[in-house]
């Protein structure tokens, strides 16, 4: 159990890593698509180097492929939402609020895995969605619509939270469903290639290909999601065994949301009212009790 809770504690500091990296991309629109693309093609490159996968009965690969795919396509369109918000507002509840999608993901593999659930589970999601409440109630940081409280900003996050949630549940059902351990090499590479290949695509058709302005920041983003995609599959392998599938996410996104709200805080600067740490105080709160097999 030991090696299974440290892998989830290392996917959540790799995913904190991840939204550091993220918040530091460029806005500007040729240079954002560009830095998704050459992200997608780094990401794609060393996930089939170093995570290669191991030959497998085409039908299985096949069924893996019909939860893997939509997964990849959900974020792609996830990622580019939660960077439109955290350039309208607040890092840190940006990341804090998409990073809780996790919720969506946990009532999934209940409803859905047959995977049981404790009271103070039950709880821990009762906080973690009360925790979006107070997000909400947050004052806009600019001028009106545009802060933390912003109509836009909100549709926009909130988009961005219900796509992150759907590929996070689909990414959990692979493991309950029958898959030989071969197929399930599969799930890294098969998700890795969409990126790359829609924000290739779309930079080209509109002559928005700048990787030479990127690559700095490209490079290592690609790097760490990597890492934490590794980390989490295995941390999912690991709980899986034990019949821990549910409490992946909960301790790794607890451990994620805590690290970056802290990172916002002692290095960005960001000052949250007393509503917003409490909104963050609940969440993690939440996080823990979803925790509790």
């Amino acid at each position: 159990m030991s090696s299974a809770i440290l892998l989830m504690l290392l996917t959540g500091a790799l995913w904190a890593l991840v939204g550091v990296l993220f918040g530091a991309a460029p806005a500007e629109k040729d240079r954002l698509w560009s830095f998704f693309a050459l992200n997608g093609i780094l990401f794609t490159a060393s996930v089939w180097l170093t995570q290669a996968p191991a030959a497998a009965p085409p039908r299985e690969v096949l069924r893996l492929a019909a939860l893997i795919v939509p997964s990849a396509v959900a974020e792609v369109f996830a990622f580019l939402l939660l960077k439109l918000a955290m350039e309208r507002g607040p890092q840190g509840i940006a990341w804090s609020v998409s990073q809780s999608a996790m919720a969506l993901a946990f009532l999934g593999s209940v409803a859905f895995l047959g995977t049981p659930a404790s009271a103070a589970q039950w709880l821990g999601l009762a906080l973690a969605l009360a925790s979006l409440v107070l997000f909400a109630r947050v004052r806009p940081a600019g001028p009106a619509g545009a802060g933390a409280g912003g109509p836009r900003y909100w549709r926009i996050l909130l988009a961005s939270f219900f796509l992150i949630g759907a590929g996070q549940f689909l990414r959990l059902v692979p493991g309950h469903a029958g898959l030989s351990s071969a197929a399930l090499t599969w799930r890294l590479p098969l998700q890795a290639p969409f990126g790359m290949i829609f924000w290739t695509a779309a930079c080209l058709s509109t002559g928005r290909w700048r990787p030479r302005l990127v690559w700095r920041q490209a490079l290592p983003y690609a790097v760490v999601v990597a890492l934490g995609q590794i980390a989490f599959y295995r941390a999912t392998d690991a709980a899986d065994a034990l019949r821990l599938t549910a409490v992946v996410l909960p301790v790794s996104i607890g451990t994620c949301i805590l690290l970056f709200a802290l990172w916002c805080r002692f290095v960005r600067g960001e000052r949250l009212s007393p509503v917003g740490w409490g909104a963050v105080a609940l969440d993690i709160a939440g996080i823990v009790l979803l925790s509790c097999a």
